[in-house]
């Protein structure tokens, strides 16, 4: 019997021959296809991905090419994604195959670029920390600072950069510059959300709900 992941890329008519013209493995990026679409329901349910929202990539190992990213396409509501909804594209972001690529590609490849150990990219909205620092305004010295053992733990693996047209190459070099730093595992975009960086999905959205996690309790607290 097929599994998930072999079902949905029959379903999207990506052929054990068609993954071998980009250097894949059926059976890895089959895979690939499951941690995904398990990653997003997940991030979904806690609610860290709404509606349309945000956006999720995986980097593939690829014979001749190196890597190929497995990547969430535009306008897809990742907590019921379907086997239309993924695409594939190469290191500079250019489809090879599947669905229209978020708008926000160019932000996946340019923090790959900075960091090559990574892989995978989650981008989300999470509503406390993006509530958070509208709370805060001018204030955002006080972001994620609280008197709290987590607080020092985490607040030195987050990157901050500026608000920046979604899907610009403003953005994306501004969140690029921002993963510069071996140790920062996230960046919190102004008025945007979150991406973070991770050795898999599951590592990626573990950080995303950490921190998440504490901008929930410092606005609990009224701190």
């Amino acid at each position: 019997m097929a599994s998930m992941g072999e079902e949905w890329l029959t379903r999207a008519g990506w052929s054990s021959e068609t993954l071998q013209r980009f250097g894949l493995s059926f059976a890895v990026c089959a895979a690939a296809v499951e941690s995904m679409a398990a990653c997003c329901r997940d991030a979904w349910v806690t609610g860290l991905l709404r509606g349309f929202n945000g956006n999720m990539s995986l980097r593939l190992p690829a014979a001749e090419r190196g890597s190929v990213l497995l990547v969430t396409g535009t306008g897809v509501a990742k907590g019921h994604m379907e086997p239309g909804g993924l695409a594939l594209a190469d290191m500079d972001g250019r489809l090879l195959c599947g669905a229209r690529l978020s708008s926000e590609t160019p932000m996946h490849v340019a923090i790959y670029r900075r960091r090559p150990e990574t892989g995978c990219v989650l981008h989300v909205h999470p509503a406390h920390m993006l509530a958070l620092s509208l709370r805060l305004g001018s204030e955002q010295a006080r972001f994620l600072r609280m008197p709290l053992l987590e607080s020092d733990l985490w607040l030195c693996h987050l990157g901050r950069a500026g608000a920046f047209p979604n899907g610009s190459q403003e953005l994306a070099d501004a969140v690029g510059e921002a993963f510069a730093p071996a140790g920062i595992r996230a960046v919190f975009m102004e008025g945007h959300g979150l991406c973070a960086v991770g050795a898999t999905g599951m590592e990626a959205l573990s950080v995303c709900e950490q921190l998440e996690h504490m901008a929930e309790t410092q606005l609990l607290a009224g701190l």
